[in-house]
């Protein structure tokens, strides 16, 4: 996971730079893995690396950024202490009972709407016939694959983010996205323009989804 992360970070970096271009107009480049699965032998669920010299006193460039968000590590904790990216990771996770839910949601305006959207989604029956259909190919390919791991719910920005469980589900595909959004939002490290890219959501949308983050703080 770790040379694929890099490669797709490589991948990214190298395009922010146009034929004939001074290397001094490379853009910082950040890549985030959402995983399903545990993959660092390190306490805490999100850790982040970058270039540092051997005593990790001194960072060569912020350039490079690689994070790595763990769903299995996330605790059940006080919501009162929760940050914003707590909250969203315990939300992805299914980490939450319906009256935590509902708490979080009336403190995350963004959080609220991605719950709402979900309700609806799952309580249209054909809809939802297609989301179980999808639950059971995935669970099935991982039995056949022998317990191999799947990938998390999105493994970095240079394909997409969004693959994993979303992928498929060409009915839920939009509000997946906005979550995805919202949870790269609430992180504060990549522009409007990268969170777009990412998603393939408009930038207007994100810039939608970032008002209302803002409003709700």
């Amino acid at each position: 996971m770790g040379q694929r992360s890099l490669y797709y970070w490589a991948k990214l970096y190298h395009s922010t730079l146009r034929r004939g271009e001074d290397y001094a107009h490379l853009r910082r480049t950040i890549s985030i893995n959402l995983l399903g699965y545990t993959y660092l032998p390190l306490k805490g669920f999100h850790h982040m690396y970058g270039l540092y010299d051997e005593t990790g006193e001194h960072r060569l460039t912020e350039d490079l950024e690689i994070h790595f968000l763990e769903l299995p590590k996330v605790t059940r904790t006080d919501i009162r202490r929760m940050r914003t990216l707590d909250k969203w990771m315990a939300f992805i996770g299914n980490k939450l009972s319906n009256e935590e839910m509902e708490e979080i949601a009336m403190s995350e305006a963004a959080i609220n709407m991605a719950w709402d959207r979900i309700e609806t989604f799952m309580r249209d029956a054909g809809r939802r016939r297609k989301y179980e259909q999808r639950e059971k190919y995935e669970h099935d390919y991982v039995s056949d694959m022998n317990g191999s791991r799947r990938e998390g719910l999105a493994e970095g920005l240079a394909e997409g983010l969004a693959k994993g469980r979303a992928e498929g589900r060409a009915e839920g595909r939009a509000e997946s996205a906005r979550s995805t959004a919202s949870a790269l939002i609430a992180l504060g490290k990549l522009s409007i323009e990268q969170i777009a890219a990412a998603t393939q959501l408009s930038i207007e949308e994100v810039e939608r989804l970032a008002d209302m983050k803002m409003t709700s703080l």
